[in-house]
């Protein structure tokens, strides 16, 4: 009876093949920051432009010896990259403007944008080139944190404001921009170049009339440049 006994709650305590433990699952490592970083590059390039896609010859986004990580390389290209596009978008604009409108403050009948520049006094470039500086150093102590440390690369703490706009529609929107600023830079410097050498555009040269411009467009002050003003 005892040795039945004993049997049977041995049944009951042995664990029977239902009772196996499933073998472990293995989780796959959550991704780091410098791969999600170079994983939304990609996303934001393909989006931007589905037939050249990712396209990084030079590996400029694998680059790490001006940042610590990667990630922080990175965000600082894709705001550098936002910050030229909505310059050149400006100066796009401001030279078709130019090239039919004076310039306030400048004389002498029909002159290019650049002798418009020229011709300005040096009040008036300072206060443009001081302006640019103040928006900088507003942009660079952002409170939302720097853009080499996850803040989101394009955002500029004067310009924020409430929107009904969906995630989707405003990722839409930013490649949107970026394209729009990547082919400003190609058309503002298409006029840079063929003010500078007459004809290095033929599409230029055939459809408009850019007049040339003999000056440096590397020195804003020209010759009349000095630091106290005498």
């Amino acid at each position: 009876m005892t040795s039945k006994l004993s049997s049977s709650v041995a049944d009951e305590i042995a664990p029977s093949a239902d009772d196996t433990p499933p073998p472990a699952v293995e989780v796959a490592p959550a991704p780091s920051a410098d791969e999600m970083a170079l994983q939304q590059l990609k996303d934001i390039a393909a989006a931007a432009n589905p037939i050249v896609n990712f396209y990084d010859p030079i590996g400029l986004a694998s680059l790490e010896k001006t940042f610590d990580t990667q990630a922080e390389n990175i965000g600082w290209l894709r705001h550098a990259e936002i910050k030229h596009g909505r310059v050149a978008m400006a100066a796009f604009v401001g030279y078709c403007v130019q090239s039919q409108y004076l310039f306030p403050g400048v004389s002498g009948g029909d002159v290019s944008p650049e002798v418009q520049w020229d011709q300005l006094p040096q009040n008036y470039k300072w206060s443009i080139i001081l302006l640019v500086g103040a928006l900088e150093a507003f942009d660079e102590a952002d409170p939302a944190g720097h853009y080499t440390k996850g803040r989101d690369p394009g955002r500029h703490p004067a310009y924020q404001r409430k929107t009904n706009r969906s995630p989707e529609q405003l990722a839409e929107g930013r490649v949107k921009e970026l394209n729009n600023g990547r082919l400003a830079m190609l058309g503002i410097m298409g006029f840079v170049s063929s003010s500078s050498v007459p004809g290095s555009v033929p599409l230029l040269s055939k459809w408009s009339d850019i007049a040339p411009y003999t000056g440096n467009f590397w020195a804003p002050f020209g010759s009349d440049f000095s630091l106290f003003g005498t």
